[in-house]
Protein backbone atom coordinates (compact mmCIF):
# COMPACT_ATOMS: atom_id res chain seq x y z
CA UNK A 1 0.00 0.00 0.00
CA UNK A 2 2.69 2.66 0.73
CA UNK A 3 4.21 2.44 -2.71
CA UNK A 4 0.72 3.14 -4.01
CA UNK A 5 0.54 6.22 -1.91
CA UNK A 6 2.73 8.53 -4.25
CA UNK A 7 1.24 7.46 -7.33
CA UNK A 8 -2.37 8.50 -5.53
CA UNK A 9 -1.44 11.86 -4.59
CA UNK A 10 0.66 12.52 -8.32
CA UNK A 11 -2.74 11.72 -9.74
CA UNK A 12 -4.97 13.53 -7.21
CA UNK A 13 -2.45 16.59 -7.51
CA UNK A 14 -3.20 15.60 -11.37
CA UNK A 15 -7.25 15.69 -11.13
CA UNK A 16 -6.48 19.12 -8.66
CA UNK A 17 -4.73 21.00 -11.44
CA UNK A 18 -7.10 19.90 -14.24
CA UNK A 19 -10.26 20.91 -12.33
CA UNK A 20 -8.70 24.61 -11.81
CA UNK A 21 -7.68 24.62 -15.35
CA UNK A 22 -10.97 23.83 -16.41
CA UNK A 23 -12.71 26.54 -14.03
CA UNK A 24 -10.31 29.17 -15.41
CA UNK A 25 -11.63 28.19 -18.51
CA UNK A 26 -15.00 29.01 -17.71
CA UNK A 27 -15.13 31.23 -14.94
CA UNK A 28 -11.95 33.49 -15.76
CA UNK A 29 -8.46 33.06 -14.10
CA UNK A 30 -9.25 36.34 -11.69
CA UNK A 31 -12.19 34.84 -9.96
CA UNK A 32 -10.83 30.63 -9.87
CA UNK A 33 -8.00 32.46 -8.08
CA UNK A 34 -9.40 34.47 -6.12
CA UNK A 35 -11.72 31.56 -4.74
CA UNK A 36 -8.79 28.98 -4.38
CA UNK A 37 -7.26 32.05 -2.37
CA UNK A 38 -10.47 32.20 -0.13
CA UNK A 39 -9.99 28.17 0.52
CA UNK A 40 -6.61 28.21 1.41
CA UNK A 41 -7.23 31.42 4.05
CA UNK A 42 -9.76 29.33 5.60
CA UNK A 43 -8.25 28.42 9.42
CA UNK A 44 -11.80 26.61 10.81
CA UNK A 45 -15.09 26.17 9.11
CA UNK A 46 -18.16 26.11 10.94
CA UNK A 47 -21.02 23.62 10.33
CA UNK A 48 -24.57 23.27 11.26
CA UNK A 49 -25.57 20.25 12.03
CA UNK A 50 -29.05 19.61 10.38
CA UNK A 51 -31.97 17.15 11.33
CA UNK A 52 -34.98 16.94 9.90
CA UNK A 53 -38.75 14.48 11.10
CA UNK A 54 -39.27 12.45 7.90
CA UNK A 55 -42.77 11.84 9.13
CA UNK A 56 -43.23 15.59 8.55
CA UNK A 57 -42.27 16.26 5.08
CA UNK A 58 -44.20 18.87 3.53
CA UNK A 59 -46.88 18.01 0.81
CA UNK A 60 -46.22 20.01 -1.78
CA UNK A 61 -48.21 20.30 -5.71
CA UNK A 62 -45.85 21.14 -8.67
CA UNK A 63 -45.06 19.54 -11.67
CA UNK A 64 -42.37 17.21 -11.35
CA UNK A 65 -39.47 18.18 -14.30
CA UNK A 66 -36.67 15.63 -12.66
CA UNK A 67 -36.48 12.10 -12.70
CA UNK A 68 -34.59 10.45 -9.72
CA UNK A 69 -32.90 7.06 -10.01
CA UNK A 70 -31.19 4.97 -7.46
CA UNK A 71 -27.40 5.81 -8.07
CA UNK A 72 -25.76 2.73 -9.35
CA UNK A 73 -22.53 1.29 -10.91
CA UNK A 74 -24.74 2.05 -14.41
CA UNK A 75 -25.12 5.67 -13.25
CA UNK A 76 -21.31 6.66 -13.44
CA UNK A 77 -20.47 6.89 -17.49
CA UNK A 78 -23.00 9.79 -17.21
CA UNK A 79 -22.28 11.49 -13.96
CA UNK A 80 -18.45 11.38 -15.16
CA UNK A 81 -19.41 13.49 -18.34
CA UNK A 82 -21.38 15.63 -15.50
CA UNK A 83 -18.26 16.02 -13.60
CA UNK A 84 -16.18 17.06 -16.35
CA UNK A 85 -19.10 19.75 -17.85
CA UNK A 86 -18.72 21.20 -13.69
CA UNK A 87 -14.95 21.06 -14.03
CA UNK A 88 -15.16 18.30 -10.66
CA UNK A 89 -13.29 15.15 -12.66
CA UNK A 90 -12.07 14.06 -8.83
CA UNK A 91 -15.87 13.59 -7.88
CA UNK A 92 -15.93 10.70 -10.21
CA UNK A 93 -13.16 8.87 -8.43
CA UNK A 94 -15.09 9.43 -5.05
CA UNK A 95 -17.74 8.09 -6.50
CA UNK A 96 -16.77 4.94 -7.69
CA UNK A 97 -15.20 5.10 -4.26
CA UNK A 98 -17.65 5.13 -2.54
CA UNK A 99 -20.02 2.69 -4.20
CA UNK A 100 -17.40 -0.04 -3.60
CA UNK A 101 -18.03 0.87 0.23
CA UNK A 102 -21.32 0.30 -0.01
CA UNK A 103 -22.71 3.77 0.23
CA UNK A 104 -26.07 4.63 -1.49
CA UNK A 105 -27.42 7.71 -3.34
CA UNK A 106 -29.71 9.09 -6.10
CA UNK A 107 -29.13 10.73 -9.39
CA UNK A 108 -31.56 13.31 -10.62
CA UNK A 109 -32.26 13.70 -14.09
CA UNK A 110 -33.64 16.65 -16.48
CA UNK A 111 -34.82 15.77 -19.84
CA UNK A 112 -32.54 12.53 -20.48
CA UNK A 113 -29.19 14.16 -18.61
CA UNK A 114 -28.00 14.72 -15.37
CA UNK A 115 -29.01 17.10 -13.28
CA UNK A 116 -27.60 16.28 -9.44
CA UNK A 117 -26.79 13.94 -7.61
CA UNK A 118 -27.06 12.59 -2.85
CA UNK A 119 -25.39 10.73 -1.50
CA UNK A 120 -26.61 8.89 2.14
CA UNK A 121 -25.76 6.13 4.21
CA UNK A 122 -27.20 4.59 7.42
CA UNK A 123 -25.88 3.02 10.71
CA UNK A 124 -24.98 -0.62 9.03
CA UNK A 125 -23.79 0.51 5.91
CA UNK A 126 -21.19 2.70 7.61
CA UNK A 127 -21.65 3.97 11.25
CA UNK A 128 -18.03 5.41 11.14
CA UNK A 129 -18.44 7.14 8.09
CA UNK A 130 -15.84 10.11 8.44
CA UNK A 131 -18.66 12.96 8.50
CA UNK A 132 -20.23 10.77 11.69
CA UNK A 133 -17.06 11.47 13.48
CA UNK A 134 -16.75 14.83 12.41
CA UNK A 135 -19.97 15.49 13.31
CA UNK A 136 -20.27 13.81 16.71
CA UNK A 137 -23.52 11.51 14.79
CA UNK A 138 -24.09 8.38 16.34
CA UNK A 139 -26.99 6.74 14.01
CA UNK A 140 -30.15 4.82 15.58
CA UNK A 141 -31.81 2.39 13.82
CA UNK A 142 -34.19 4.77 11.79
CA UNK A 143 -31.47 7.39 11.46
CA UNK A 144 -29.97 8.05 7.52
CA UNK A 145 -27.20 10.39 7.30
CA UNK A 146 -27.03 12.53 3.59
CA UNK A 147 -24.45 14.18 2.15
CA UNK A 148 -22.46 15.41 -1.20
CA UNK A 149 -25.43 17.06 -2.38
CA UNK A 150 -25.66 18.89 -5.73
CA UNK A 151 -27.71 19.81 -8.12
CA UNK A 152 -25.62 21.98 -11.16
CA UNK A 153 -26.37 25.81 -11.20
CA UNK A 154 -28.42 25.87 -14.29
CA UNK A 155 -31.19 24.42 -12.40
CA UNK A 156 -31.19 26.01 -9.18
CA UNK A 157 -33.68 28.32 -10.45
CA UNK A 158 -38.06 27.35 -11.06
CA UNK A 159 -38.23 24.98 -7.55
CA UNK A 160 -35.79 22.81 -8.82
CA UNK A 161 -33.59 22.17 -5.90
CA UNK A 162 -36.72 21.84 -3.10
CA UNK A 163 -38.14 19.52 -5.50
CA UNK A 164 -35.18 17.22 -5.53
CA UNK A 165 -35.12 17.43 -2.02
CA UNK A 166 -38.58 16.36 -1.67
CA UNK A 167 -37.81 13.38 -3.95
CA UNK A 168 -35.74 12.46 -1.68
CA UNK A 169 -36.53 12.85 1.44
CA UNK A 170 -39.97 10.70 0.03
CA UNK A 171 -37.61 7.61 -1.01
CA UNK A 172 -35.68 8.01 2.55
CA UNK A 173 -38.75 8.06 4.71
CA UNK A 174 -40.35 4.99 2.33
CA UNK A 175 -37.53 3.19 3.22
CA UNK A 176 -38.58 3.28 6.54
CA UNK A 177 -36.50 6.09 7.94
CA UNK A 178 -37.85 8.33 10.21
CA UNK A 179 -34.85 11.12 11.17
CA UNK A 180 -32.67 12.14 8.27
CA UNK A 181 -29.42 14.31 9.41
CA UNK A 182 -27.51 15.87 7.38
CA UNK A 183 -24.66 19.42 7.62
CA UNK A 184 -24.30 22.74 5.90
CA UNK A 185 -21.66 25.34 6.05
CA UNK A 186 -22.81 28.63 8.20
CA UNK A 187 -21.84 31.16 5.73
CA UNK A 188 -23.84 29.09 2.79
CA UNK A 189 -27.04 31.33 2.85
CA UNK A 190 -29.08 30.22 -0.12
CA UNK A 191 -28.40 26.21 1.13
CA UNK A 192 -29.41 27.12 4.74
CA UNK A 193 -32.80 29.30 3.54
CA UNK A 194 -33.46 25.95 1.35
CA UNK A 195 -32.95 23.27 4.32
CA UNK A 196 -35.10 25.69 6.71
CA UNK A 197 -38.09 25.89 3.85
CA UNK A 198 -37.86 21.88 3.44
CA UNK A 199 -38.20 22.22 8.20
CA UNK A 200 -34.60 21.21 8.52
CA UNK A 201 -33.86 22.00 12.36
CA UNK A 202 -30.05 23.33 13.45
CA UNK A 203 -29.07 20.43 16.12
CA UNK A 204 -25.69 22.37 17.25
CA UNK A 205 -22.55 23.99 15.66
CA UNK A 206 -19.60 22.22 15.01
CA UNK A 207 -15.73 24.05 14.00
CA UNK A 208 -14.13 21.98 11.35
CA UNK A 209 -10.24 22.10 10.55
CA UNK A 210 -9.86 22.91 6.72
CA UNK A 211 -10.19 19.78 4.86
CA UNK A 212 -12.66 18.31 6.58
CA UNK A 213 -16.16 17.19 5.49
CA UNK A 214 -15.73 16.68 2.11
Amino acid sequence: MASRLPRLRERYAFALAADIACLARREGFGRTLRKVRRGLARSTDDVLVLEKRLDEIASIAFDRRLRLEELDRGSLPALAEFNRGHCDTRATRRFAGNLERGYRGFVAYRDGAVAGYYWWVDGRIDPRHPHLLELGLALGDDDVYGFDFFLAQEHRGGGHAVEFLDGIETRLRDLGYRTLWGYVRSDNRPARWLYSMRGYEAARTVRVMPGGIR
